[in-house]
């Protein structure tokens, strides 16, 4: 898309805020950038739910909840979910679809370690980031808060991007810099994660993976994805809070 902002060297949430701007209706439009969102929330809603066993009556927090297309997938199936995002513009956006499809949703600005100094320490079943853990500025800081106010027991759901060559070509050169598909400057390829580094990080927070999946489109060119065995470019998974 030729009218998409540059969006190197802005901090995060301002790159949200500038492409909202620009875009209106961005976050649920089925066109644009975020499009391929919703095809993607597709899997990812169906591989939660089957890991958690679903998602009704469950306290959920979605961070880095964007528009909330997560959000009001997981609201629909009757999860009681709040969603956090430090991005005023999403925000906007999230709580104005949310008022036209109908679903109840607590959204809040600001980040997951503010919800720790509120007190929610130990409030929710399941925790989600999703499209998010590449974009923060302290990774360890935030899954220090998704550790605390996720119930011990609990749940945390992730989906991100591999920080490899693959990961690179595809989510940072064709779709940023050849395809045009995405806004320049959107990933930063240095915040990318490896599985590893994930998977270490959530240990020391008292937090197990358990498993973890690639995904890519399907092969049929229809945009749907589908899991795969390939974590090269973008993976999900869930880890358990043990203590």
């Amino acid at each position: 898309m030729s009218d998409l902002p540059r969006l190197g060297g802005l901090p995060e949430p301002a790159k949200y805020d500038r492409l909202v701007e620009r875009v209106p209706g961005l976050w649920w439009s089925d066109a644009g950038p975020f499009a391929g969102l919703h095809e993607l929330n597709v899997v990812r809603v169906e591989y939660f739910r089957a890991v958690f066993g679903g998602f009704g009556g469950k306290r959920v927090l979605d961070v880095g909840c964007g528009g909330g297309i997560l959000a009001e997938a997981l609201a629909a199936e009757g999860a009681v979910v709040t969603g956090i995002d430090p991005s005023e513009q999403s925000l906007g956006a999230a709580r104005d679809h949310a008022r036209r499809a109908g679903p109840t949703i607590d959204y809040r600005h600001g980040t997951a370690e503010e919800l720790v100094a509120a007190g929610l320490d130990g409030t929710f079943d399941l925790v989600f980031a999703v499209d998010v853990l590449e974009h923060v500025d302290d990774l360890d800081r935030t899954l220090a808060a998704v550790a605390a106010v996720l119930a011990p027991g609990g749940g945390f759901g992730f989906l991100t991007h591999n920080r490899t060559i693959a990961g690179f070509l595809q989510l940072v050169w064709t779709e940023e810099y050849v395809e045009h598909t995405m806004p320049e400057g959107f990933h930063d390829f240095r915040r990318f994660i490896t599985p590893d580094e994930l998977t270490d990080k959530l240990a020391r927070n008292g937090m197990v993976v358990q498993e973890v999946k690639g995904i890519a489109r399907a092969e049929d060119g229809g945009g749907r994805r589908v899991l795969v065995e390939d974590l090269s470019v973008t993976y999900l998974g869930w880890a358990l809070r043990t203590r």
